[in-house]
């Protein structure tokens, strides 16, 4: 028989949001919002699923295993997997008999954090999580200058990142001044009141990124690394240690030690923001300088290499910097290294990079 419980299994698996609209109980709950806001994520994950190439999702019955979450409810549970990319979405079904006893009616879906497949593959992609804000949640209270900043802090997203390919500094720097406003609203609503999950938060992680990105392009190009990159000078090692220290200093302080390992040469060594390249203005200068610098840092961080691979190991697994592939990438940290040892009466040999395979 077509179960109740069936269907729903089967407009998720489906991935068709439609139906699943037209299955559950509009008057109902899911994850404490009304069910036009669940069915509006359900569609969004399900977009997210397509656009990495899955056709349907594997439906693989569970349980809850999280004894610590409503332990007095019913811990059916399903993992939604995708066909081609094995990501998956967790969710905890809350399920009672008919009165007759012939089918199951679903009180609430949530998301669940400890699922156990009575089946498991042997492996699983990337793990998709169904985000609930708090002020999606039925009867959540705001006040209205927060709903007048959450609506202008939706819009200023939308506006500047739907039907862009790239994103221009100079708009960048248009758009951060028009809604600073809201930010710094923002920012004072959070600290008066830490903690809330609210749909104003993508935007303000989005405005924060792009500020940073700017700041630190502003700074790059006052460095020494763009004027020797504009002169095109021919440096003793000395004055060009100088040179690459200061420009990782900036990559430090400003905690982009990573741009070591994600620009590409193919790309024009662009910065990438929510996967569009950042270009204009002082991006351009970076991206421009970026290989003057890079081809000149590598043999002095080859030459001063400090650690054996032993060593590296162990500190690329460690915990002392938030990003130690970009950090061991640096001529900073080998410096750094080598005069801490000097310090204790000890000497690092160099060729240290060449034992490396």
């Amino acid at each position: 028989m077509d179960f109740y419980l069936n269907q729903v299994l089967n407009a998720f698996s489906k991935m068709d949001a439609q139906l699943l609209g037209e299955l559950l109980d509009p008057d109902q709950t899911y994850q404490d919002v009304p069910q036009a806001v669940f069915i509006r994520k359900m569609e969004e994950l399900f977009r997210e699923f397509r656009e990495d190439g899955d056709e349907h999702l594997e439906v693989e019955p569970g349980n809850c295993c999280e004894l610590n979450c409503n332990p007095d409810l019913i811990r059916t549970a399903y993992r939604f997997v995708g066909n081609n990319t094995l990501n998956y979405l967790d969710l905890r079904f809350i399920i009672e008999p008919t009165a007759d006893l012939r089918d199951h009616c679903i009180r609430d879906i949530f998301e669940c954090s400890f699922l156990r497949c009575h089946q498991p593959k042997e492996w699983y992609g990337s793990k998709v999580y169904l985000t609930i804000y708090d002020d999606e949640k039925l009867g959540y209270y705001l006040s209205p200058d927060e709903i007048l900043h959450t609506e202008i802090a939706l819009k200023a997203q939308k506006e500047l990142k739907e039907g862009r390919e790239v994103f221009d500094m100079e708009e960048v720097q248009h758009w951060l001044d028009l809604y600073q406003p809201t930010f710094e609203f923002i920012l004072h609503s959070e600290s008066e009141m830490p903690g809330r999950l609210l749909r104003w938060n993508a935007f303000f992680g989005f405005y924060q990124g792009l500020k940073s990105y700017l700041l630190f392009f502003e700074k790059w190009e006052r460095s020494l690394v763009v004027e020797s990159w504009r002169l095109n000078l021919d440096l003793p090692e000395e004055v060009l240690m100088e040179v690459i220290l200061d420009g990782e200093k900036i990559i430090i302080e400003n905690e982009h030690e990573y741009v070591h390992y994600i620009l590409k040469a193919e790309e024009g060594y662009r910065v990438p923001y929510h996967l569009k390249p950042l270009v204009g203005g002082s991006a351009d200068t970076f991206s421009d300088s970026w290989e003057w610098f890079k081809s000149r840092q590598e043999p002095l961080v080859k030459k001063y290499y400090a650690l054996t691979d032993l060593e590296a190991s162990k500190y690329l697994t460690g915990w002392e910097v938030m990003d130690p592939e970009g950090r061991l990438k640096s001529l900073t940290f080998h410096l750094d290294v080598r005069e801490k040892a000097k310090n204790r009466g000890e000497e690092i040999p160099f060729g240290l990079w060449g034992s490396r395979k």
